[in-house]
């Protein structure tokens, strides 16, 4: 609730002006435009008409071969096929080159890797730590098993905010920061799984999961600027759906390397394999990310 009472009523965000522009919506750009002047103390005299006479508006789409800039009132005004038709295009677009067909399948092969990962370790946290709790204590109860939830997830906001110092951060900025925070994730789990005690349940886990906040956060910062503003929404819409996807799957497939009731702690060591060994493949998609295509910060 405190989340979104401060993004709707404290932090007013506004949506890019060219992605306005490219929907059509020439009025809303203007505003976010006067909205900025007026942050930033100055004047904007740029109204609707002003993008229609710089050919942004309704001339857009006679005379752009972009086949995806419907511009202005025209595309406002256009057809329940014909906007169909513009989104498909859209989705076009994330195949229109080489490159750009690289950089979407490795940005899907990176969300599944990372949905994958921390889905199977974090379903599967509570009754991993419980089996291993007991296996070192019978004194460690339930409720200091979720005492321990609370501690190694708590670290992750710090987790957050380095990757944010990470983003811009030369000579690491996005994509090491990515590559790092995503091999020590996986690191974390083959770990977890080869030692047992109180302090290493805790702090093997805060460990994982603080890396898992680090990466997320500069994934979904990143993803958006790796594609053109028309088909930002599009092109990470698609991508987090199949994480997803395979976030709903992997705790399916997982559950048949899961071990009956009764079995030592040890025999949940393939889970933790699998989830560690898949996080892991994010580290070979985001070094195999194009990197001029994001710019000369993400090197």
């Amino acid at each position: 609730m405190a989340v979104f009472l401060l993004r709707f009523f404290v932090f007013k965000f506004q949506e890019s002006p060219k992605y306005l522009l490219y929907r059509g919506r020439d009025d809303k750009a203007a505003d976010v435009l006067h909205h900025i002047a007026k942050f930033n103390r100055q004047t904007c005299d740029v109204t609707a008409d002003t993008f229609q006479s710089v050919g942004l508006g309704e001339g857009a789409s006679e005379n752009s071969g972009a086949p995806m800039l419907g511009g202005g009132a025209k595309q406002m005004k256009a057809t329940y096929r014909q906007k169909f038709m513009l989104e498909l295009e859209r989705y076009k677009i994330l195949f229109s080159s080489v490159a750009m067909t690289r950089l979407t399948v490795l940005i899907w092969l990176t969300y599944i890797c990372d949905y994958w990962g921390f889905t199977v370790a974090g379903y599967y946290l509570p009754t991993i730590l419980a089996a291993k709790n007991s296996s070192v204590s019978e004194e460690l109860t339930l409720r200091y098993t979720y005492r321990s939830y609370i501690y190694i997830y708590l670290p992750g906001i710090v987790g957050v905010l380095l990757g944010v110092l990470g983003y811009d951060l030369p000579r690491v900025g996005r994509k090491y920061t990515m590559v790092l925070s995503s091999a020590m994730m996986g690191i974390s789990l083959f770990l977890f799984a080869t030692v047992n005690s109180q302090a290493s349940n805790i702090g093997l886990n805060l460990m994982e999961y603080f890396f898992q906040s680090m990466f997320n956060a500069v994934l979904y910062g990143w993803t958006p600027e790796a594609y053109p503003a028309p088909i930002r929404g599009t092109a990470c819409g698609v991508a987090s759906f199949f994480g997803r996807l395979f976030g709903i799957v992997s705790p399916l497939i997982a559950a048949y390397l899961a071990p009956g009731d009764g079995e030592p702690a040890s025999a949940w060591n393939p889970v933790l394999y699998l989830a560690g060994g898949v996080t892991l493949g994010c580290v070979l998609w985001v070094s195999l990310l194009p990197s001029k295509m994001v710019g000369r910060d993400s090197l």
